[in-house]
């Protein structure tokens, strides 16, 4: 009876070790989303403030063509890694073990060791749903990361273009 109790244990840690994993996913994902919000905000005054200099027709060529791609990657990038951000935080049933009526009947008509091995397949079934939904999350945080260095990168020279490149407005 002690292998099953020890089996039920262990179980019963992997689900809570997952579940926190869980936990410490969403919480990474929603700093990344500040991070991005900041990210959106500084895009927008760039914008906003390179936009009468390149739409202005006598400065048109291929600084203005340079500085609008790299205004397109940047946009594209961000919007991405947005969507990305709250496809790995959307609201999602946490894997758990289902305690109900079958419980109930089992505590009744079964022993002591034969609970402890159900429920310590309940368990390690709900580790193995949640690594699947971890595993989709992470995927969507780790290219949402990605995406917010390329943006990062992008910015930084759709800033210096802004500054070098686009002339100002005489």
């Amino acid at each position: 009876m002690e292998r099953y109790k020890f089996l039920y244990e262990l179980s019963k840690k992997a689900l809570d070790d997952e579940l926190d994993r869980y936990k410490k996913l969403d919480e990474k994902a929603s700093r990344f989303l500040s991070i991005l919000s900041v990210g959106i905000v500084a895009y927008t005054a760039l914008i906003n403030a390179a936009s009468p200099r390149t739409l202005m027709m006598d400065h048109a060529g291929w600084r203005t063509t340079v500085f609008m791609v790299l205004a397109g990657l940047t946009l594209t990038a961000l919007i991405s890694a947005w969507y990305r951000i709250f496809a790995t935080i959307r609201l999602s049933s946490v894997p758990r073990v289902q305690i109900g009526e079958d419980v109930n009947m089992l505590a009744e008509e079964e022993e002591l060791i034969t609970m402890y091995y159900q429920a310590a397949l309940a368990c390690q079934k709900a580790v193995s749903q949640a690594q699947k939904l971890l595993e989709k999350k992470l995927g969507n945080l780790r290219v949402a990361y990605n995406e917010i260095q390329f943006s990062t990168g992008s910015m930084v020279a759709l800033l210096l273009t802004y500054f070098f490149l686009i002339p100002p407005i005489t």
